[in-house]
């Protein structure tokens, strides 16, 4: 039993912490381990380059979902119940699908809700992903933004079924909107709120940058990204704005502790020498991208216990859910505030 348990402990990813007390703990894991989710099933919507559903990592987890990509930017031609990632060939214009853009949202909800299998493990395993794809080869426009952040929710979007299950949590990794939060995109986020609908946004790659749309909307939960030894990565925006920091991965640390490979281990997939794709779990998550599902699913169980829970309490309750970050001379008026799972519920 002792072996088994050193066995999990050790394949357990640096930034959920240990099963083991006696393995070392990376400074900035969220330190979920051993804390089962609650009674409740939550939904999170994962808006991003679209899903592949077979990785194993998935299994059991996805909710049927949509692509709300209009044409022309839609390769398919039309918005549908198919939210794959575009195919490995696809080209808008000149520009093929990059490998980064179509495993981005498989690796997203991989972080939030990865089964164990290929040793892939999510912050809340029990959580279901609502796969929503708003990019591909070709970019996302406003509209479209929009009509997926509410159809997620459940309002009703012209043209569109009716999403049969509603997410409380949606996930937006990505960043570089507008600089000031335009009263469209507000007025969505508050219309989110009132439902207790919480809106999780990366804070972006913009190396120390001011916050951009969605991240700066009032409401919206922006995260930045820190190593794993607690450190404010470099990448990352900076912004006094940033609600919270979590795990984002990025070059290897020195020394030799077993989080020194500083990435974020996700269902990903490499492309074999018959030019198949293959699943594997890998240490390959590096971004604010990767951050922000790791408050979403740290939410979904949170939610799983406390169903009631709104947007509004989660900000009140704040210093229960967090720690020091490590400081940063480059924002000296930031009072970061990194992921920790209170100590309450670590029983």
């Amino acid at each position: 039993m002792a072996a088994s348990t050193v066995s999990i402990a050790q394949d357990l990813p640096w930034h959920l912490g240990a099963l083991n007390p006696a393995t070392p703990v990376a400074p900035s894991a969220i330190n979920t381990a051993g804390i089962k989710p609650g009674p409740h099933e939550v939904v999170v919507a994962v808006i991003d380059s679209g899903v592949l559903s077979n990785h194993p990592s998935l299994e059991g987890r996805l909710l049927p979902g949509y692509d709300m990509l209009s044409p022309p930017l839609n390769l398919r031609g039309a918005r549908s119940a198919d939210y794959a990632p575009d195919a490995r060939d696809a080209k808008c214009g000149e520009r093929v699908t990059s490998t980064t853009f179509r495993t981005h949202g498989t690796e997203v909800s991989s972080l939030i809700a990865g089964n164990g299998k290929d040793g892939v493990r999510g912050v809340n395993p029990n959580a279901k992903i609502l796969p929503i794809r708003l990019f591909g080869s070709c970019p996302m426009t406003r509209a479209d933004l929009l009509d997926a952040m509410a159809w997620a929710g459940g309002l009703p979007v012209a043209g569109v079924p009716q999403n049969a299950n509603p997410a409380r949590i949606i996930n937006l990794s990505f960043s570089g909107g507008k600089r000031v939060c335009g009263p469209d995109l507000q007025n969505l986020v508050d219309r989110l709120a009132k439902k207790n609908i919480f809106v999780v946004a990366a804070v972006g790659n913009t190396f120390g940058k001011k916050l951009a749309e969605p991240a700066n909307c009032e409401g919206v939960i922006s995260v930045g990204a820190v190593d794993a030894e607690n450190n404010i990565e470099s990448y990352s925006a900076l912004d006094t704005r940033t609600v919270i920091y979590a795990p984002g991965g990025g070059k290897d640390l020195n020394g030799h502790a077993p989080w020194h490979n500083n990435k974020l281990k996700v269902a990903s997939f490499d492309v074999d020498f018959k030019g198949d794709e293959t699943h594997l779990g890998a240490y390959r998550g590096v971004g604010t991208s990767y951050a922000a599902p790791l408050v979403s699913g740290f939410l979904s169980l949170l939610l799983s216990s406390r169903l009631d829970m709104s947007p509004a309490d989660f900000m009140n309750e704040l210093p229960k859910f967090s720690r020091p970050v490590n400081p940063t001379d480059k924002c000296m008026d930031c009072t970061p505030k990194g992921l920790a799972m209170p100590p309450a519920a670590s029983k």
